[in-house]
């Protein structure tokens, strides 16, 4: 599951109501147990989604409206590192290296030369709530520059690779050329524009929030797979009474099927496919490392028959399970 700060995504809220986007619209946000708990992060879907809603029910532009009304204050840790890095080709460098605390869906890379830096975003259009966020994120960047430097910067090409109805509401706000329907994703500076002060440049502070952004670097990338813990322990708990069916595992996290499913798909794995693995797990544990009987063990694992166990394990490791216990 892809996530995104939730700052970004009530702020998208708060401006879609305020152009006439009627709350019923996306009602069935409120079932998101990340946004019950006000948690720090959201799945990045139902940002998406309002943008997409936005989209369909408001005027053109939305993207480019949601941009300009993020700032550094959105960004917690990254934006207070943002406020004070020492010049401010720095941000770009800085959000490169610490986007994931703000979402893991999609990457930077930066590429410089002797007149130009360029800002590459490498997230896929597969859908237009996607076109939208890569429309704000370069709007924000151009934003974040003025704010941290106190000067209008503009850049001097950008591109998208989707097609848009609001060209020119874009070309008055980044006041250079701007192309669509291109091959990458791209904001670019010369070199000269950006290499200067900011405000409140402080290299002191600078490493005191680049020591707690990697702490929470860290903390992102423990907790990445949260969902696959819950259904690993809510699968083991249940296999002694029968494989648990993919529907009874989404109501236990509070979801559907489907969006278990979809979930599942993003990080490359089926329900099928994880209850093996995880039966598998059992019974290799409970024959190295316990006298368990084969069938005690074959109850443990979900299989009413322990031929059927036997066959399963076989196909698992190349042995049977007497064998394996007598290798191993």
């Amino acid at each position: 599951m892809k996530f995104v700060a939730s700052s970004i995504y009530h702020k998208a809220v708060r401006l879609a109501l305020s152009e006439g986007l009627p709350s019923d619209a996306f009602k069935h946000h409120q079932q998101s147990r990340e946004l019950q708990q006000e948690s720090k992060h959201i799945p990045i879907d139902l940002l998406f989604e309002i943008y997409e809603l936005a989209d369909q029910h408001l005027k053109p532009g939305f993207g480019l409206r949601q941009g300009k009304q993020l700032d550094s204050d959105d960004y917690g840790t990254l934006g207070l590192s943002l406020k004070t890095c020492w010049r401010a080709k720095e941000v770009f460098y800085r959000v490169e290296r610490f986007m994931v605390l703000i979402t893991d869906h999609g990457s930077l890379r930066i590429e410089e030369d002797n007149e130009n830096t360029r800002l590459i975003l490498y997230r896929n259009p597969g859908r237009k709530g996607v076109e939208i966020a890569n429309e704000a994120t370069f709007v924000m960047l151009k934003g974040i520059l003025h704010e941290v430097t106190g000067q209008k910067i503009h850049p001097v090409a950008v591109q998208f690779k989707h097609s848009s109805e609001a060209v020119q509401d874009f070309f008055e706000y980044f006041q250079c050329p701007v192309s669509f329907d291109q091959k990458v994703y791209s904001l670019q500076y010369k070199n000269k524009d950006i290499d200067i002060s900011t405000i409140k440049a402080d290299k002191s502070i600078q490493q005191y929030l680049i020591e707690r952004m990697n702490e929470e670097k860290k903390g992102i990338h423990a907790n990445a797979d949260w969902m696959l813990k819950e259904i690993h322990q809510l699968i083991k708990d249940a296999l002694p009474g029968g494989i648990p069916s993919l529907i009874e595992v989404a109501e236990h996290l509070g979801m559907s099927a489907r969006t278990l499913k979809r979930r599942l798909a993003e990080k490359e794995l089926s329900f099928r496919d994880l209850v093996q693995k995880i039966q598998r797990e059992i019974a290799v544990d409970r024959i190295r490392n316990t006298n368990q009987s084969m069938a005690e063990i074959a109850f443990q694992t979900g299989f009413s028959e322990q031929s059927s166990f036997n066959r399963a394990f076989k196909r698992w490791t190349g042995q049977s399970p007497a064998d394996f216990r007598k290798t191993n």
